[in-house]
């Protein structure tokens, strides 16, 4: 018969197709062993058959099932049975090695259930086969430490989990299970070449200050600019329902749906009818329209060219603030002076979480696609999946550069580095729910 398995030490001796499947029939034709693997000694003897059914890769798009029967023997000393192992088998499960290898190439490009179906494996088989996948990945992948990180928080499979992205490279560095402060300690205690980071972008949460401080002692950190501003909209968005509610009904609802956004969208960003709103809004809600005028001199600030100027720019602002507004405005001065150095920092080291805030969407497509995911599937399926790595790595070799017309050198020792998954690759995807389909 031809050896249609190409399984070594596997020799196929019949084949039919049962209820669905195709079962091949072969047997185990490994030498035997030449003396027990217990105690040492030969020479060992026959002692009968045992047959066992394996899963294979599929043929013609229906299952494989190949049954193997395997000649065991035992020894005369100790009494110890020995079967002949394959190195065609997997050590762990009831499948051949191919099989496993191809549940790994496919098992971050498509569902659980359609691969399980597929294959002809029980559905936890192969998320077994999977789990096993990303934690040797988990071992094999490492990512350069980045100097500029960026740490968010992210919901996730209804868990608010910790993000990290690498705001030089703008690629993702890393998911956390958990963004509280023992996690968050325990991870940065371990993490490799911890001491290049030099900056963390974060927003105001104390849990993140304080891990900061303690694991990462020589990175500075940088307050994110928009949770700082995004406090300032939310008082303009406080005093617009506390009119709202001295209003008519049909006011409420002209100042509510037609007005307010035009009220807290950014003035760099306003449309014509933006500035029409405003107007009316100028003629008609005075006081909202001060209000407005009072956060858009906060928003100011960021656009000054120094920390010096910008610090001073922020002290005006609060002296000035009119006695009617200072409940509105001043618990806002009042956090900015709780974490003055960290958010001034930012002219130091003018970065945003932005790239962080991107990944909302991803994660959005990421829930949708990969219903009955674990986490860590997830999180190993934007950190570590072949067109993940391969868009977040960069080659270059040590040989100097002989020709001018070339960028980088192509002679000496390859060097490659890993920075993770781009972003945009991450969006990309998430944009064409391709996320869990490409291959």
């Amino acid at each position: 018969m031809y050896d249609l398995l190409q399984l070594e030490q596997i020799q196929p001796i019949g084949m039919r197709d049962d209820e669905g499947q195709i079962l091949i029939i072969a047997e185990n034709i490994a030498s035997p062993p030449e003396q027990c693997e217990k105690c040492g000694n030969s020479p060992l003897y026959r002692h009968g058959k045992r047959r066992s059914t394996y899963a294979d890769t599929p043929i013609h798009g229906k299952p494989v099932k190949v049954e193997i029967e395997t000649r065991r023997y035992r020894c005369k000393a100790c009494g110890t049975v020995v079967t002949p192992s394959s190195p065609s088998l997997d050590d762990k499960r009831v499948a051949t090695r191919r099989l496993v290898r191809y549940i790994q190439d496919r098992c971050f490009g498509t569902t659980f259930t359609w691969l399980a179906k597929e294959v002809g494996l029980a559905l936890n088989t192969v998320k077994g086969i999977t789990q096993d996948y990303a934690a040797h990945l988990e071992e094999q992948v490492v990512l350069e430490t980045p100097r500029l990180l960026g740490l968010d928080e992210l919901y996730i499979l209804g868990k608010p989990r910790a993000v990290l992205v690498n705001l030089e490279m703008h690629s993702m560095f890393d998911i956390l299970e958990s963004r509280t402060k023992a996690h968050l300690t325990d991870y940065f205690k371990g993490l490799k070449d911890k001491n290049r980071i030099e900056w963390v972008v974060i927003d105001m949460w104390k849990p993140y200050e304080l891990v900061i401080g303690t694991q990462l002692p020589n990175a500075r950190i940088v307050i994110d600019r928009f949770h700082v501003v995004k406090e300032a909209s939310k008082k303009l968005d406080g005093l617009r329902k506390h009119l709202q509610s001295k209003l008519s009904s049909q006011d409420r609802i002209n100042l509510k749906k037609h007005l307010r956004w035009s009220l807290l969208r950014n003035e760099h960003n306003r449309t014509e009818r933006d500035l029409e709103n405003i107007e009316y809004i100028r003629k008609h809600y005075p006081e909202l329209f001060l209000a407005l005028t009072i956060k858009e001199e906060f928003f100011g600030i960021y656009d000054a060219p120094s920390r010096e100027m910008a610090e001073k720019a922020f002290q005006d602002w609060k002296s000035s603030i009119p006695e009617d507004f200072r409940k509105y405005y001043g618990p806002v001065a009042n956090m900015v002076d709780r974490h003055h150095r960290d958010i001034f920092n930012y002219f130091d080291c003018p970065v945003t979480n932005g790239y962080t805030e991107a990944m909302n969407g991803v994660m959005k497509a990421m829930n949708r696609l990969g219903r009955g995911y674990s986490f860590e599937i997830l999180r190993a399926r934007s950190l570590f999946y072949r067109v993940m790595r391969e868009s977040g790595t960069v080659v270059t070799h040590t040989g100097e550069t002989k020709d001018i017309s070339k960028p980088v050198s192509t002679t000496g020792d390859r060097i490659e580095k890993s920075y993770g998954t781009p972003i945009s690759t991450l969006e990309s995807l998430a944009e064409h729910d391709d996320l869990l389909r490409k291959s």
